[in-house]
């Protein structure tokens, strides 16, 4: 290994700046009745805007990839694009949990600090070039992430939902890491170049190491992005956090999981191609199936949303399993899509909130369109994004993908496709009925007074049209940002 240079750890200065804003947070709510809701809220800000100048300062440093820190990181254009993406969802996050949190009572810089020091974890992992350090990174993401969902303390099912996710979370983190293990044992590295190079080898030589290694690697991934089998965390945690966290998970986290999944396939095993795509494509199909059929028997609008997340993580399957840069690319316009509406959809959840748990049946948007008509249209655009019909961007996220899975030869993945989306259509209408064709009931609740989170709302649902009528530029900046393709 070569000498590490000191002038390699600025490359790390935005993370540090961010946990230190994290720590600051932390320190702040600590003394007497701690800081207020609004005040937590704008240092968050403050920390997130100087974190994303400080990315885009570290990327111009230097031309194309930069590895530092002995090979544990590197800085690309493919994290440089993320980073940008986590860090507006994450600020995205912070607007709808202020009078959320505000309203609950709860010490806010211990809540806002928390998203703080998930969000270095995400954008460490992001840059990771480790299967060490992507590790590592992806514990401190779920660490913060396992107290956010029971951060409600006084509430069961907050704290059934942080002991689930717990419980499980550690599990596939032991998964993850034996992978891990396994692959270092046969190859003698953790770095994704050297693990590249050396696992033919590794897999001619025969021994269930490599093949081991990869599937269990790749389990502890699948939990990560909510893919069935390995999803059964998702319907209670999403229903049991409070509803701000329920979002930033959806959104925030899934991005991130899927950024390190594709860079751990098509940097670390491009080898195993085949190998992977035939399992990328058989988790793709359950998810998609799954996830939208248990979404039609669904309630509560979170728990309909949970399994939406799953069949959505399905959709952005089929760009992985297409293992070409028009793939890629898809996925990396969808999830962005895919963000912005899941975070103004769960926005809308939290404006019909009272006192932490109301407002998550069907029922409650009972004749929204006669009393809010901005409100019902934004929630029209958000269901109209997911199911995936235009003008959004989620027809355009679902067209890329099905058509980068066509076009390698998976057609009858994005035919399954197809068909689960025509599915959804039925649950995500369900909401547009109630707003649009039924009246009102005695205890329909009132939209929440408040412009910040309203502001934050609407910014997500301009965005989401915007991205379907106009996708062309983000499609461009995804396409300069491609990691090289197996």
């Amino acid at each position: 290994m070569s000498p590490i240079a000191p002038q390699e750890f600025l490359l790390l200065l935005p993370e540090a700046v961010l946990a230190v804003f994290g720590m600051v947070l932390l320190v702040l709510g600590a003394f007497g009745r701690g800081i207020s809701s609004r005040a937590a809220a704008v240092i968050s800000l403050l920390g997130l805007g100087v974190t994303a100048a400080l990315a885009a300062w570290a990327a111009g440093r230097g031309p194309g990839a930069q590895a530092f820190l002995g090979g544990l990181f590197v800085l690309d254009h493919y994290a440089l694009f993320w980073k940008m993406l986590l860090l507006l969802a994450t600020a995205l996050s912070v607007v709808l949990s202020c009078r959320f949190v505000e309203e609950g009572g709860y010490r806010a810089g211990e809540y806002f600090s928390l998203l703080l020091l998930a969000t270095t974890g995400m954008l460490l992992m992001v840059s990771g070039a480790s299967l060490l350090s992507i590790w590592i990174s992806l514990e401190l993401l779920a660490l913060s992430s396992y107290i956010l969902a029971g951060y409600f303390k006084l509430e069961t099912r907050s704290n059934e939902a942080a002991m689930k996710y717990f419980i499980l979370g550690a599990l596939s983190s032991g998964v993850l890491l034996y992978g891990i293990s396994l692959l270092y044992g046969a190859t003698g590295t953790f770095q994704l170049s050297l693990l590249a190079e050396r696992t033919p080898a590794a897999f001619v030589a025969g021994g269930l190491l490599v093949p081991a290694g990869w599937i269990l690697l790749t389990v502890g991934l699948f939990f990560k992005v909510a893919a069935v089998p390995f999803h059964v965390w998702t319907p209670d945690v999403y229903v049991g956090a409070p509803t701000p966290v329920t979002g930033f998970l959806a959104a925030a986290s899934k991005a991130a999981s899927f950024a390190i999944l594709v860079r751990i396939l098509f940097q670390g095993l491009p080898a195993l191609v085949i190998e992977w795509q035939v399992v990328v494509a058989a988790v793709s199909v359950l998810s998609m199936v799954w996830g939208n059929l248990a979404a039609l028997t669904q309630t509560n609008v979170k728990r309909m949303l949970a399994y939406s997340s799953i069949a959505h993580a399905g959709y952005v399957l089929m760009g992985v399993l297409a293992a070409n840069e028009d793939g890629l690319w898809a996925v990396m316009f969808y999830l962005l899509a895919y963000s912005l509406m899941t975070l103004g959809a769960f926005g809308l959840v939290i404006l019909l909130e009272r006192r932490e748990y109301a407002g998550e049946t069907y029922a409650d948007y009972a004749g929204l369109a006669a009393r809010h008509p901005a409100l019902a249209a934004m929630m029209l655009v958000f269901m109209l994004s997911l199911t995936g019909i235009p003008p959004t961007g989620g027809f355009f996220g679902k067209l890329y993908l099905f058509a980068a899975a066509i076009e390698s030869g998976w057609t009858w993945v994005a035919v399954v496709g197809v068909l689960t989306s025509a599915i959804s259509l039925y649950y995500y209408m369900g909401i547009v009925v109630q707003m649009y064709l039924k009246d009102r009931e005695a205890d329909t609740p009132a939209p929440l007074r408040a412009p910040g989170l309203v502001a934050a709302v609407g910014f997500c649902a301009v965005v989401t049209v915007l991205l379907g009528l106009l996708p062309g530029r983000i499609v461009e900046l995804a396409q300069a940002s491609l990691l090289p393709t197996p």
